[in-house]
């Protein structure tokens, strides 16, 4: 349906009731005449619009959400499961076509506009009918400055939600066509009835215009031009993303969900705040923005990225410590660790200068409450009981590991910081207070009496932060056997071990966590298990939306995403920087290229594109081609900072053809199965009977 290609041969308009026929008489034929004539008609039609013949792409949700809207506003459109559009004031816009006015459902299945654009597509047929839907959002045509209003909220946060179809008659013989809108609570502005008779082949074309706020005199809008707006829409959004780094891999699905990742940040995200989600988690968390602010960085959309990382500031207490939600201490340490990346991926140093003294105090807190259980206890050293989200431990009466692990890494980051300004002696005293950190996490390790960290000194809850060991910094050895032991713990046997790719949670029955479980990964990624990065990133791709949209929670066996969190935009946030990884890490002064990337990528006659991407050691640029007896590298190595090293990783099959300057081969073994979303998606159908 793309870009709504119609050849009407006639359309007489009037505000309720539509009639297509001929252009213009023709003589008299023959009945068996005009049956072929109509045939060869209709099989023009179909051969213009292979989207009949195609089946629904798949998409594993039962509650399949997305969401229209404009970047940085407060509020978007989410479209619901049966295809209802949700307006402001909780009102329900629904849409009803065919002879019996049958409402659409979740039986239609939702797609993006290039597979990644803002625009939502939806298809439905009744009997001989297609109708073909794209609904999309722009500034209300009354501003005064529209390209200002789609880059932000300048006048005001009301947009305006287009509502277009394309009603086509596939028969050979005239067909009626209908289409009724409502809304409960009613909105007068929102309800239509439209009817329409179709000649043989004949399309026709509806626009309905409708505000997410109401106004005062919607017919203000009735004027505007669908296709002028249709067309800002899409340059808006190409140019939001022309200047982000470019990401290119030989799987059309990855590379889709990448830009709708970006899009899904944009538009969750309110007045440069990032968000967790539209509709839902519609608030600043610093767990789920850590990670946020990071896939801004990564995608070199500076601009969103120093809006959002400036606003971390204001979440420091008179005391010391970040908080976004009351009582979770991961959060001091995650602020300070968002500091100090901004920092590592810019090399803006007076950045860093400017941000060291709110490091410094968080870290002080850190240190203090640390100190307040006697030297004697059980938990000396560690931080002081507190309650607990993703662990689902509320009560407040245990000692969270993940807690710990990020105030540890918080203070390694401040130390390396002070080393970086040149404060030798508070460098020194901050990584010596560190070691002290690690020997008492050490200590309270050894009395569980476990072989893997657990997600409480205590053992209970389930496992979030305390995975977090080797990403996104290694405040572990990647060889520690305890890192091991909680990897092959959470992959085999807790709870049952993973189910479809995919990390349990145990806070409620039969439900799964995939951006959780995408920690776990990062660490075998850091590990060198390649085989496992790739399975578990299409599992990782399983779990999205033909709109690739991404979850938090899911209850698998109803292929539900819990609270109807989609698309949830740290899921969309973490799937994007799994992909970076796989491709660009850092490791120390070391850039490892390729680090865990599928088999089959590297095939012959595919190609693998990094421009722009911003890196630890500045920007930098690569084409992979895959050729019949090896690959060949082209490298645009970053200026910012020399890396000790350049490492590209390639299975035994695959060598390196050429050698550019600086950069070394890895071989590894080949994978033993091939990755890819096609085999994922076969294997969930086959397990899933």
């Amino acid at each position: 349906m793309g870009a709504y290609r119609t050849r009407e041969r006639c359309l007489v308009t009037s505000a309720s009731h539509h009639r297509c026929q001929p252009g213009r008489q023709v003589r008299r034929v023959s009945c068996r005449a005009a049956r072929l004539i109509r045939a060869l008609a209709l099989l023009a039609l179909l051969m213009r619009s292979p989207s009949v013949w195609a089946a629904a792409p798949f998409d594993y949700f039962t509650n399949s959400w997305n969401v229209i809207g404009l970047k940085d506003y407060e509020r978007g459109t989410r479209i619901a499961p049966d295809n209802a559009l949700q307006l402001a004031d909780e009102a329900v816009l629904r849409i009803r076509i065919g002879r019996k006015l049958t409402a659409l459902s979740r039986e239609q299945t939702k797609t993006l506009l290039e597979g990644w654009l803002p625009v939502i597509l939806i298809a439905a047929q009744d009997g001989p009918v297609r109708y073909d839907f794209r609904f999309w959002a722009t500034p209300l045509p009354t501003v005064k400055d529209w390209k200002k209003a789609y880059d932000w909220p300048a006048e005001g946060e009301n947009f305006l939600n287009w509502i277009q179809v394309r009603v086509t008659n596939t028969a050979t013989e005239e067909a009626q066509a209908r289409l009724a809108m409502a809304s409960k609570p009613v909105r007068p502005d929102a309800e239509k009835n439209l009817s329409w008779t179709l000649a043989p082949g004949a399309s026709a074309t509806e626009t309905v215009r409708v505000p997410f706020w109401p106004v005062d005199n919607p017919s203000a809008f009735a004027e505007a031009d669908p296709k002028r707006w249709f067309q800002r829409t899409l340059s808006f959004w190409q140019r939001a993303l022309a200047s982000a780094a470019h990401i290119e891999v030989p799987c059309q699905k990855a590379n889709q969900a990448l830009k709708a990742a970006h899009v899904c940040q944009f538009i969750a995200s309110d007045h440069g705040e990032v968000h967790g989600g539209e509709g839902f988690y519609d608030q600043f968390y610093i767990r789920d923005g850590a990670y946020q602010v990071m896939e801004l960085e990564e995608a070199g959309l500076w601009d969103a990225a120093r809006k959002a990382v400036q606003l971390y500031l204001k979440r420091q207490r008179a005391d010391g410590r970040f908080e976004s939600q009351k009582g979770q201490f991961d959060a001091n340490g995650q602020a300070v660790w968002v500091l100090w990346q901004f920092y590592k991926i810019t090399g803006d140093r007076a950045w860093l200068e400017t941000v060291y003294p709110a490091m410094r105090r968080a870290v002080d807190w850190t240190m203090q409450a640390r100190r307040e259980a006697p030297a004697d206890s059980p938990t000396a050293g560690v931080l002081p009981k507190a309650l607990a989200d993703g662990e689902f431990l509320w009560a407040g009466e245990n000692h969270i590991v993940g807690y710990d692990f990020w105030n540890l890494r918080g203070m390694l980051c401040t130390a390396d910081a002070a080393r970086i300004l040149g404060k030798a002696a508070e460098a020194a005293s901050l990584t010596q207070e560190a070691a002290l950190y690690r020997a008492a996490i050490d200590a309270a390790w050894k009395r569980t009496g476990l072989a893997h960290f657990p997600p409480s000194w205590e053992g209970a809850g389930t496992h979030w932060g305390n995975t977090e060991t080797l990403w996104p910094t290694e405040i572990f050895d990647r060889q520690d056997p305890r890192v091991d032991a909680l990897i092959e713990h959470v992959r085999k046997d807790f709870g049952g071990g993973y189910v479809e790719g995919t990390i349990r949670w145990l806070g409620q029955p039969d439900a799964i966590h995939p951006y959780m479980g995408a920690y776990t990964t990062m660490a075998d990624l850091v590990r060198g298990n390649d085989e496992q990065v790739a399975q578990d990133f299409y599992w990782y791709l399983l779990h999205s939306t033909a709109a690739h949209a991404f979850p938090e929670g899911i209850y698998f066996k109803r292929r539900f995403a819990w609270n109807d969190t989609i698309p949830h935009v740290t899921g969309a946030c973490n799937y994007a920087l799994m992909l970076r990884h796989m491709l660009l890490h850092e490791e120390g002064d070391e850039l490892h290229l390729l680090k865990a990337v599928p088999d089959w990528w590297l095939e012959d006659g595919n190609v693998i594109r990094v421009e722009r991407a911003p890196t630890y050691f500045g920007e930098m640029s690569m084409t992979i081609y895959a050729k019949p007896d090896g690959v060949q590298l082209k490298l645009e190595a970053p200026k910012r900072l020399a890396p000790a090293k350049v490492v590209v990783h390639l299975p035994q099959s695959r060598p390196l053809l050429n050698a550019p300057k600086g950069v070394e081969a890895a071989q590894r073994p080949d994978q033993k199965q091939r990755w890819d979303f096609t085999t994922i998606v076969k294997r969930y159908t086959g397990s899933a009977g």
